[in-house]
């Protein structure tokens, strides 16, 4: 397979989706119309930079060519997820952030352009074995002799600097630009948020590149080791056409075409209002049951009694000494994961289970200074348990 960009996150986002899309080849009629609007600006600026060999064209014109690509493209299936949005919303926004653009870098004369939607290959090791391959939507040269990567984001969030010197899609892209012309030497990465009419930059040492290489490499290993690829829920589920597909997600894309008057009787609906009913009365039980708890030890203390009788059932009182971990967040915790590893009893506890450490503790089986040790960093307490059982029956 050949990866890209998109697809490697596209599995870090959600393997299920990873193989739907690029394994089983399931086809999308679905768009997002965030995705629709991207689409259209890139479609304008190819345009606009196009038409610079021969003329300039105006703003005006710009914002036909959009607006044709716009309603020629427009389909059905065109999803907007926020109820209170309109396409034509999203057209406006598109036309301003075209116009934003224009006016900020006409006469559009800053480098010389050496390429639009730029297809590029990596060769991640020089073997062949793992290629990537994307398109880059404009590459510029400066007059001071620096490659430009530049790439167009019309979306609604503003990354910080740390997140673009961390972004992987333009170095990337650099490495490609570099395989496919060696004589380039310095590099700027940009980023334009049209949203904000912003642009952000960044570039990479060539350490950070070998770096990069490796964790791509070793992220595709992992795509191809991986027998399961389990769906993984997220926030861009909401923008995610595979419902009908999706363990996680299908039932309740089936209840949402369901008339109103039939949902509450769809089985699987009425199997998890049953099972949430007696979880709720499991709960208060529980919570009940802890108050008679607390009441009949406090009764037995008061009495100093052991057995507790009832007309049916009598309780039996018995006090157990147990060993408790320091918390997570409390620094005894490291301390004594450290003191285990060392000891090479990491797997036999358990990775730090109660009871296990417990048991290895009370088996007598452990040096004297290691348990000298242990000791001092486990927690001692009283537990009083109740243990019910029958009333033997009164012989006639």
């Amino acid at each position: 397979m050949i990866y890209s960009h998109s697809k490697l996150g596209t599995y870090e986002t959600c393997p299920w989706k990873f193989k739907l899309t690029y394994l089983d080849g399931l086809k999308v009629e679905e768009e997002g119309i965030e995705a629709f609007l991207g689409n259209r600006f890139h479609e304008a600026m190819e345009k606009l930079y196009k038409e610079l060999k021969f003329r300039m064209m105006t703003l005006e014109e710009i914002k036909a060519y959009y607006e044709e690509q716009w309603k020629k493209n427009f389909h059905e299936k065109v999803v907007i997820v926020a109820p209170e949005r309109t396409a034509a919303d999203y057209f406006r926004l598109g036309l301003k952030f075209i116009e934003d653009y224009y006016r900020h870098y006409y006469p559009f004369n800053q480098n010389r352009v050496l390429g639009l939607e730029q297809k590029i290959e990596v060769d991640l090791d020089g073997s062949g074995r793992y290629i990537l391959q994307g398109y880059v939507d404009r590459i510029d040269l400066t007059p001071e002799g620096v490659i430009e990567i530049h790439d167009y984001k019309t979306g609604s969030a503003l990354p910080e600097q740390a997140q673009a010197d961390a972004d992987r899609q333009l170095a990337l892209y650099q490495l490609g630009v570099k395989q496919k012309w060696p004589w380039a030497e310095k590099f700027r990465l940009v980023w334009h948020y049209v949203a904000f009419d912003l642009e952000i930059s960044s570039t990479r040492t060539p350490e950070k590149l070998e770096e990069l290489k490796h964790q791509i490499i070793e992220l595709i290993e992992k795509i191809e080791a991986d027998k399961e690829f389990p769906p993984k829920e997220s926030v861009l589920c909401n923008w995610c056409p595979f419902w009908d597909y999706c363990p996680l997600k299908k039932h309740e894309a089936s209840l949402e075409k369901l008339p109103a008057n039939e949902y509450l009787k769809e089985e699987g609906v009425v199997l998890v209002n049953k099972y949430i009913e007696y979880l709720n009365q499991k709960k208060e039980a529980e919570a009940e049951l802890e108050k008679l708890k607390e009441a009949i030890i406090n009764y037995a203390d008061e009495h100093q009694l052991e057995r507790v009788m009832g007309s049916d059932f009598h309780l039996t009182l018995k006090k157990q000494e147990k060993l408790f971990l320091p918390l997570s967040e409390e620094e005894s915790r490291k301390v004594l994961e450290n003191l285990i590893k060392k000891a090479g009893l990491w797997e036999k506890m358990s990775t730090l289970d109660r009871f296990a450490v417990e048991r290895a503790v009370r088996s007598g089986q452990l040096e004297p200074g290691l348990l000298e040790e242990l000791l001092k960093l486990l927690r001692k307490k009283t537990v009083i348990s109740l243990y019910p059982e029958k009333n033997a029956k009164e012989e006639d």
